[in-house]
């Protein structure tokens, strides 16, 4: 049986509630991993119920599954992203998050990339403007290999666990 090749669909972005269903759209394609560049995950919804229980349906549905995050300032998250680090506690096998160094700060535009096919692509941070692209290989490779550089400049931040005196 052969795998059928779907046409690439690629919609236009244009604000806030746009920007959070784009990001939705492709946590719902992803199969095996998804990995998310973003500024401070403070825009795009991520501390929604709706975000927590689609990301927790993607992990809970294999546990190969990964979900892989670096991001320029990590204090948003820890801070103030209580469902997102719910998840990080839940599944620390299986959800990584990094902090950029000083040599990856510049990157001013954001996205999230499933599987390498299918992604929400943020022209820049500072506006919610981008694309959303589903059964793109070519482009959703591209900015697969553009988190993978910023991953290299990057280290380990938000601890599933916290510690207590």
């Amino acid at each position: 049986m052969q795998d059928v090749i779907e046409k690439p669909i690629v919609t236009p972005v244009n604000g806030i509630a746009d920007m959070s269903q784009a990001i939705d759209d492709v946590i719902t394609s992803a199969k095996r991993r998804i990995v998310i560049f973003d500024r401070d995950l403070l825009e795009g919804g991520y501390n929604t119920a709706q975000r927590f229980n689609r990301l927790k349906v993607f992990l809970v549905g294999n546990r190969q599954n990964r979900l892989d995050i670096a991001l320029h300032k990590s204090d948003h998250l820890e801070r103030d992203c209580v469902r997102m680090m719910n998840l990080l506690r839940q599944f620390p096998y299986a959800i990584r998050i990094h902090r950029t160094l000083p040599e990856a700060q510049r990157v001013s535009d954001g996205f999230v990339v499933a599987d390498g096919l299918h992604y929400f692509h943020r022209f820049h941070l500072d506006h919610p403007r981008g694309k959303r692209a589903l059964h793109d290989e070519a482009g959703g490779t591209l900015l697969q290999r553009r988190f993978d550089d910023i991953w290299i400049y990057s280290e380990p931040t938000a601890a599933s666990t916290v510690l207590g005196l």
